[in-house]
């Protein structure tokens, strides 16, 4: 069946995002080339001089591939729309996750290696010729505490990860990575030979950290604030939608120019007592229709569970809207939802819109027991109304009349046949969309056609 003109755009869209990511490739790929070009033409001849000289070489170039690192990591979440429509902000979280612990060895690795050089050169110990740029080179010291900083940051921060420590904690952890940067950039720019030597490196070195910066003040701070003193939003009513679910409506002036599509998350803020001081990602459970959002919570820890009790009036603080996990990338007109627990609520609002354009669409969604089916009333009216079919799968509750255990081969066989003509969508805990994507993929589901976001961040 030929595509119609809509699908023909949408497919345009596809091809115009791979162009675009292929452009972000570059641009990194570039700066790693000028960086490699101005270290060997000030540090080259280092290589004929003997082992001492080759690891001075090798210490000046893993600082700076250190230091890009550490720009790169305020780069990949500085929130630019422009980098995040293209990648996801999920995506662009793992990424930063690995940069950071390759981009701090690198640093780790800098004063060593020019230690060890500059010892074997001058013939005084390794030990000597440390505290020798601490005493006597401007701004190591400083570089020194800059790097310190740098390891207190990624240390706790995997210490966060690991013992599940609250997300604010996390974010002023990272607020010390700023201070970090503040304390290395004077050694980058006094001390380094290839911006000493070179005015055209150093200019293109500084306008790499003023760029960076600059997106990281306009879009992590100004943009939101415009946002919020444009639309004002406040909460105008909180539901209960299961024993273990709270919905938050919020209202806004002029809701139709705010740019949030279905399936997209933002990050909230509530000016509320206890909790202004605390912002939370939560995606949209609902199309906007120009008078409400509407994001659904599950209560799982202190700060959700007292969403219920969010005053009506509160003022609402919104980052984004952010993520890729729309309708913008599925080509074809036949779509498999595949939902699990609290990550129904994107699906549930992507849903809405694909069936309102005609799309033929399956859900199946996996619950632990039946009460903890969130939206059924919903989802079952859009059943009705559109013709969709909507599959409940309930894995602990002995008593549930329907489809029983999780969503694995057998059931995507046996309840959708033609999953391969699909774009299939997934949303729930990572462990389950992780075995979902395996399985579909098993099954001969093209990637192109597989769409999740994993909010790892």
């Amino acid at each position: 069946m030929p595509l119609s003109r809509r699908d023909i755009l949408r497919v345009n869209h596809m091809r115009s995002m791979m162009n675009k990511k292929n452009i972000w490739k570059l641009f990194y790929l570039f700066n790693w080339a000028v960086i490699a070009f101005f270290w060997f033409k000030s540090s080259g001849y280092l290589f004929s001089e003997g082992p001492s000289s080759m690891l001075i070489a090798f210490g000046r170039l893993a600082g700076f591939v250190g230091a890009y690192m550490i720009l790169l990591q305020f780069f990949l979440m500085g929130r630019m729309p422009w980098l995040e429509g293209v990648f996801g902000l999920d995506v662009l979280s793992r990424v930063h996750q690995a940069n950071g612990k390759w981009g701090i060895v690198f640093l780790i690795l800098h004063g060593p290696l020019l230690s060890l050089g500059y010892s074997g050169v001058s013939g005084v110990s390794v030990w000597a010729q440390f505290l020798d740029f601490i005493q006597n080179y401007d701004d190591v010291f400083e570089a020194l505490i800059g790097l310190i900083l740098f390891l207190v940051v990624v240390v706790t921060s995997l210490y966060i990860v690991r013992s599940r420590v609250r997300y604010e904690a996390w974010y002023a952890v990272h607020l010390i990575a700023y201070l970090a940067v503040f304390f290395s950039f004077g050694h980058q720019i006094e001390v380094g030979s290839s911006l000493t030597e070179s005015s055209v490196f150093y200019l293109y070195w500084v306008g790499l950290y003023a760029v960076v910066f600059a997106s990281h003040i306009v879009f992590r701070f100004i943009r939101p604030t415009y946002f919020f003193m444009r639309h004002r939003f406040e909460v105008v009513r909180v539901v209960r939608e299961s024993p273990t679910a709270v919905s938050v409506y919020m209202t806004g002036q002029d809701l139709l120019r705010f740019p949030v599509k279905p399936g997209q998350f933002m990050i909230f803020r509530f000016f509320a007592k206890g909790f202004w001081w605390q912002a939370h990602p939560f995606s949209l459970s609902k199309v906007p229709h120009g008078n409400e959002l509407r994001i659904t919570v599950k209560e799982l820890g202190d700060f959700t569970e007292r969403i219920k009790d969010l005053p009506v009036g509160t003022k609402v603080f919104i980052d984004g809207p952010y993520g890729v996990f729309t309708d913008l990338f599925g080509v074809s007109s036949k779509v498999l939802f595949v939902a699990g627990g609290i990550g129904i609520t994107p699906i549930r609002s992507l849903m809405e819109e694909m069936l309102a354009k005609g799309k033929n669409v399956v859900l199946l969604y996996g619950n632990k027991t039946a009460n903890d089916i969130v939206f059924k009333g919903e989802l079952d009216e859009l059943s009705q109304r559109y013709g969709s079919r909507i599959l409940y799968v309930v894995s602990d509750d002995p008593a549930y009349g329907g489809e029983k255990g999780r969503i694995d081969e057998e059931k995507v066989r046996r309840l959708v046949p033609d999953y391969c003509d699909r774009e299939v969508y997934v949303c729930g805990p990572v462990p389950m969309m992780d075995s979902v994507i395996a399985l579909v993929k098993k099954l001969g589901v093209d990637p192109v056609r597989i769409h999740y976001e994993k909010f790892s961040f």
